[in-house]
């Protein structure tokens, strides 16, 4: 497997669509309520759009930062003993109607992903109950990974500057890492506009190119 820096397909991809209600960015509290669930488009993104943030390609990740699987403590160094990674960043499974629709949408990439020798992880700052109600009522086939002190996210260099109060403080960058067994990123492409993340096709693309 040959290190690459981000490639991102040119494929035409259609937008994502979800049922969630937007919420405020710095609102306190994440919210629950449904009145109103207006369609959400997910762009997906061009190379020109994606930024240049966070751990590059060819460095290592925090392999020993620790982090919780379904309720468990672990860490890079555990998970990857499983093989390579393509680990998804994302804001919020309970407040972010845009993570919610790329979430749901990537379940359909996990066979694929795993036919390339990846697995594939979701990773926000929320709880590690918030993620499982979630994971439990979209039939999420894939492991979410609760990085609720943003100790991870913050080793990664992803932590979103513009956040200050409120509780969107500590969120990621919409990002996708690929990491090999050893830990070294392979790929990423990291999104400086939450509403545009990489298309199911796009992702495929990315882990083709290496």
């Amino acid at each position: 497997m040959t290190r690459t820096a981000l490639t991102l397909s040119s494929l035409a991809v259609l937008a994502l669509t979800g049922c969630s209600e937007p919420a405020s960015e710095t609102g306190t509290g994440a919210s629950d309520q449904t009145e109103s669930k207006p369609e959400i488009s997910v762009a997906p993104i061009t190379e020109a759009e994606s930024i240049d943030a966070g751990l590059a390609v060819g460095e290592q990740v925090p392999l020993e930062t620790g982090f919780l699987a379904n309720g468990n403590e672990t860490s890079f160094a555990e998970i990857l003993e499983n093989g390579p990674a393509l680990v998804v960043f994302t804001r919020s499974v309970e407040w972010c109607p845009y993570c919610q629709t790329q979430l749901k949408a990537i379940n359909g990439i996990v066979g694929d992903l795993k036919d390339r020798g990846y697995t594939l992880y979701g990773l926000s700052y929320d709880s590690p109950a918030q993620q499982d109600r979630f994971s439990k009522n979209q039939m999420l086939q894939y492991e979410m990974l609760s990085d609720q002190s943003s100790a991870v996210i913050d080793a990664f260099g992803l932590r979103d500057p513009q956040y200050t109060d409120g509780r969107a403080v500590g969120v990621p960058y919409a990002s996708v890492y690929l990491i090999d067994k050893t830990g070294k990123i392979i790929a990423k492409t990291v999104s400086g506009d939450y509403t545009k993340r990489p298309s199911n096709d796009q992702i495929l693309a990315l882990v083709d190119s290496i």
